[in-house]
C-alpha cells in the first residue's frame, strides 16, 4: 500500500513539472502576491501549437487551483499573437501596450530552443529572456509601477523598472 501511494505521488510530480515546463514567464502584484499569472507555451510534438501562448493564474491566496482569466482580466492579460510559426511566435498583453512609450518594444518573442520555449523582450536596446514581471498596484487597481526581469544573452540578470 505504501509503495502505491509513493508511486502516485511520484505521478503527480512528475505531470506536475511537465504542466510548468512550458512556462514563459510570470506576473505577480503586490495585492494579492501568491496569485501568480503564468504564460505558457503551447508545445505538441516540438512545435507550436495554436494558439501559440496562454495565460492562467495559479491561485496561491486559496487552494492553489488554476484559474483562467476574467473578463475583466483579458483586455489586460490575454496574449495578442501577431505572428506564429512551428517555431516562433510574437506576441503583446494589453498591460503592456497602455505603459505608452515606456516600453517602446512590446512585442514579446517565443522562440523553441531544443524544443523548450522561451520568451524574449527588447529593454534598453537589449534583448532579454523575460523571466518575470512585478506590478505593483494601489487599492484601486492601478498600476504604480512595474518592473520587469530577465536574463541578458551573457547570463547577467535585468531589471527595469518602469513608472507610469
Amino acid at each position: 500500500m505504501r509503495s502505491r501511494m509513493k508511486f502516485f505521488t511520484f505521478i503527480f510530480f512528475l505531470i506536475s513539472i511537465n504542466a510548468f515546463a512550458q512556462d514563459l514567464f510570470i506576473i505577480k502584484k503586490s495585492m494579492n502576491p501568491k496569485n501568480v499569472l503564468h504564460f505558457k507555451a503551447n508545445v505538441n510534438n516540438c512545435k507550436l501549437a495554436s494558439p501559440a501562448v496562454s495565460a492562467y493564474w495559479v491561485m496561491g491566496e486559496e487552494r492553489g487551483q488554476i484559474e483562467g482569466l476574467t473578463i475583466q482580466e483579458k483586455p489586460y492579460f490575454q496574449p495578442k499573437i501577431s505572428y506564429s510559426s512551428s517555431t516562433e511566435a510574437d506576441f503583446s498583453i494589453g498591460a503592456m501596450e497602455k505603459l505608452g512609450s515606456k516600453i517602446p518594444d512590446k512585442t514579446i518573442k517565443i522562440q523553441l530552443e531544443n524544443c523548450l520555449p522561451k520568451a524574449y523582450l527588447e529593454i534598453e536596446g537589449r534583448e532579454i529572456q523575460l523571466t518575470d514581471i512585478n506590478v505593483s498596484v494601489n487599492f484601486l487597481m492601478t498600476v504604480r509601477e512595474m518592473v520587469i526581469s530577465g536574463v541578458s544573452a551573457s547570463g547577467d540578470r535585468v531589471s527595469k523598472k518602469i513608472v507610469p
